[in-house]
């Protein structure tokens, strides 16, 4: 079974390095180039941090020595990289951002602090938003951009065209419509009903919804564990 990972290249070839260990062979596809935007995080009158993103987790590590302060983190994969990196007092949601908003009212105090929350340029939902009606003040430090290809590579529009992969794997909405609008640019929209697309969500699978694929499976939970769990599921079947 051959699948196509569409993360971004570093995340992507970790990814690729757990499947193969699993029998799996894998393509890559970067739908994102990761470009640091380093900067120092001011911290005064500060009691938390969030950090929605394993990028998030990295770019902060390397903009602070401060580890003691309490993180916010979407879930365990973030949490990962901030104990890798010595943060320890982390709090960790269930995976997506609602689930980090309940975290937030439950655990902090609007009276404690400011939060400040570390993201990369585009972001997904209205975080700040939200805890701005919970009565928190909320700071966005931007220390990375996802930058996008304007066309697929040779080899996997080859390996499409010629229906070489069988899965592709799409962790979110963005890069989910970056897939979508490649293929109609490379022509390949009636070529993707040998393939079965795992997403991490329903939200994910949206812009890919207009193609006709073999079959179209949502992870259980939006975390990548649940969807390699889904992956492996459909190779058993």
């Amino acid at each position: 079974m051959r699948v196509l990972i569409t993360r971004h290249a570093s995340a992507a070839a970790k990814l690729a390095t757990l499947l193969g260990a699993e029998g799996f062979e894998t393509q890559l596809q970067p739908l994102l180039e990761i470009r640091f935007d380093l900067k120092p995080v001011s911290l005064e009158d500060v009691q938390a941090l969030i950090v929605t993103s394993a990028n998030g987790a990295s770019a902060l590590a390397q903009s602070t020595d401060e580890r003691s302060l309490t993180m916010l983190v979407v879930g365990g994969a973030t949490a990962s990289i901030l104990e890798a990196e010595g943060f320890n007092r982390i709090l960790t949601a269930g995976g997506d951002v609602e689930s980090l908003i309940e975290l937030a009212a439950e655990t902090l105090s609007p009276d404690a602090g400011n939060l400040v929350h570390i993201s990369g340029e585009h972001i997904a939902g209205d975080l700040a938003g939200a805890m701005t009606a919970k009565g928190f003040s909320l700071r966005r430090d931007v220390l990375y951009r996802a930058e996008t290809p304007t066309e697929m590579s040779d080899a996997t529009i080859k390996s499409l065209a010629d229906h070489k992969i069988d899965v592709v794997l799409l962790f979110s909405h963005r890069t989910a419509t970056i897939f979508a609008n490649l293929v109609i640019r490379a022509g390949l929209e009636s070529e993707l009903h040998v393939a079965t697309a795992i997403c991490l969500s329903e939200a994910v699978a949206q812009p890919v919804r207009k193609f006709t694929w073999q079959k179209i499976e949502i992870a259980e939970t939006p975390d990548q564990q649940a969807l390699l769990q889904t992956l492996l599921s459909l190779r058993d079947e």
